[in-house]
């Protein structure tokens, strides 16, 4: 295999010399050309599915956020109804004394607000005593859960299939078995004692108009809306009556509450986003789980003709490259040509050559021979060379110390002598490489002086200019000889810690901070007491850059800043999981 390539790199080598230089930059610059343009094709069609993929997951989760809020309203309102009904001041005679004047009042509501399909008193014992239509009066619901928990507080039951109603409710016209929103709530009469239950049985089938109402005004998406229960039991949409996203799926979106990803439905390829519902005002909600989906051969359409037009636009710049190339390549052989050939002019007239030999192109083979012999009458120039390479050797050395000087002061905070931003970033950028690449630990402390503008204003800038000073030295006797301080602008300073865990960082913290506390700062005949807050936070997986790591300590010193100042407060590094969700 190697003797293989040998012998074809040796046949390439011949070929090059064969060919000009003209010809050898065609080509380069074509297949160039063909290259960047191919890749700026494809990044560009690979921009416009993302942009795509983010807009339609965006309206996605918009459809699917504002389907749960109208269904928690709707909840909320109908629940608020029932409430309200309850605490009619007629009604408070009829709950006991008049089950046909309750019943009337009781089918009036219904009428009223047609999506109950029952409405009905019942007595502490569980008996049914007034109901719309007369259903189930004078039956027991004492073991029904909407009644045993109604006893007590007010509740809202997840939907299920009619139990008792079943057989006395007329057959829906789809052949579908009735499903309910159960609400119930205790009665009491004015000395709060319990005189029955006021329960309702909300038709499910008023959440269908609102996913209708959704899916029709899409926009010719072909978005498809689920409703499921907390435990993915699909309420309504595709699949009702099964069972989704089993395994970590569930439990992960009721955790986040929200969020979008991909699934596959048979051979389709979904883009679905979910929406936890919230409940509304005193409506608590249930949890229910609304999922928008569309398929990603609908969502990337319009993405998929731009790419076919970016890549045909790109293969049309891509031939006119080419052939630019070659015009260009002529332009830049002709002059390397007359530099050959004016070399060879000169070279012929000197003595021995020393230039070895050169390949890669007829021009290049050309140009040497010319050079070797123009290099004979430059050999008597090597001592005054070997000079003034002496002499420069000597000034490098005073150029160096100069340039270290400079070097310092540019690195150096001219006030406290310690780091400045730009030392700083550019130290922890490599202790962070280092960390990140043996995994070892590091940490910032974002350090910040307590009412400093109060410092100024009362005892003046100079005064404050020396607290700075002292409380930057106080800084740099606290830290290990490893860690590097920097004055990161007015007040502000930051500390870069390694090799620490958490209880280390948090150590040192405290230390800078007790010290700086205990400290009284003489200024002339007046002492200034100063104290600071710190931000920790420890280097993460997730952390891209030292950025990240500063912002995470700086988010620590505004906590610490608004706890009361004079503290440390440590910055947790953020949940993955819900970095992701997010």
């Amino acid at each position: 295999m190697r003797h293989s390539l040998q012998k074809f790199a040796d046949r390439l080598h011949a070929l090059e010399d064969r060919l000009t230089v003209r010809t050898q930059i065609a080509f380069a610059v074509g297949a160039m050309t063909i290259v960047l343009i191919g890749a700026l094709a494809a990044s560009a069609a690979f921009i416009s599915y993302r942009n795509t993929s983010e807009l339609v997951n965006i309206k996605l989760a918009s459809v699917a956020s504002t389907t749960a809020a109208r269904l928690d309203r709707y909840m909320a309102i109908r629940q608020q109804e029932v409430h309200l009904f309850s605490k009619l001041e007629p009604l408070k005679k009829l709950w006991q004394d008049d089950p046909a004047a309750l019943r009337k009042s009781l089918e009036q509501l219904q009428s009223s607000f047609t999506d109950f399909a029952w409405i009905g008193f019942v007595r502490p014992d569980g008996v049914v005593t007034a109901s719309t239509g007369s259903l189930l009066e004078g039956k027991s619901v004492l073991q029904r859960p909407w009644f045993r928990t109604g006893l007590n507080d007010p509740m809202v039951g997840d939907v299920h299939e009619a139990a008792l109603l079943a057989s006395l409710l007329a057959k829906r016209a789809d052949g579908e078995p009735y499903r309910f929103v159960d609400i119930a709530l205790p009665v009491r009469d004015a000395d709060g004692a319990l005189l029955g239950v006021l329960g309702a049985h909300l038709d499910w089938d008023w959440a269908r108009g609102v996913i209708n109402s959704a899916e029709a005004n899409d926009g010719g998406t072909d978005t498809t809306l689920t409703v499921m229960s907390k435990n993915g039991a699909v309420l309504l949409g595709p699949g009702t009556g099964t069972t989704k996203y089993a395994g970590d799926r569930l439990p992960g979106m009721l955790e986040s509450r929200a969020g979008t990803f991909t699934e596959m439905n048979g051979d389709e390829r979904m883009l679905t986003a979910f929406y936890v519902s919230r409940g509304h005002r005193d409506y608590q909600g249930l949890n229910w789980i609304v999922t928008a989906s569309q398929p990603a051969s609908v969502a990337f359409a319009a993405a998929a003709h731009s790419a076919k037009t970016i890549l045909v636009i790109g293969a049309i710049a891509g031939l006119i490259g080419v052939l630019m190339a070659f015009v260009i390549a002529r332009r830049v052989s002709n002059p390397i040509r007359a530099i050959t050939e004016e070399a060879n002019r000169i070279g012929r007239a000197s003595g021995p050559t020393m230039l070895p030999r050169q390949t890669g192109s007829l021009e290049v083979v050309q140009l040497t021979r010319a050079l070797r012999s123009l290099l004979r009458r430059i050999g008597f120039a090597e001592e005054r060379t070997k000079e003034a390479e002496l002499r420069a050797s000597e000034n490098a050395l005073q150029f160096k110390d100069d340039i270290d000087k400079l070097r310092h002061l540019a690195d150096t905070d001219y006030l406290t002598d310690l780091m400045n931003r730009r030392a700083f970033l550019a130290a922890a950028d490599d202790a962070m490489e280092f960390s990140q690449r043996y995994k070892r630990s590091m940490a910032t402390l974002m350090i910040d002086i307590d009412h400093f503008k109060k410092i100024n204003d009362v005892y003046g800038h100079a005064a404050g200019d020396a607290a700075i000073k002292r409380i930057a030295e106080l800084i740099s006797q606290n830290i290990r000889g490893t860690d590097k301080a920097a004055r990161f602008g007015g007040e502000e300073f930051i500390v870069l810690l390694r090799e620490v865990d958490e209880a280390t960082a948090k150590l040192l913290a405290d230390r800078i901070r007790t010290a700086i506390e205990r400290e009284v700062i003489g200024v002339g005949s007046k002492n200034i007491a100063a104290t600071v807050s710190i931000g920790i936070a420890l280097l993460g997986d997730a952390d891209r850059d030292v950025q990240d790591l500063i912002e995470r300590a700086d988010q620590g010193l505004y906590l610490a800043k608004n706890t009361g100042r004079n503290r440390c407060f440590f910055m947790p590094v953020p949940d993955s999981r819900s970095a992701r969700a997010a």
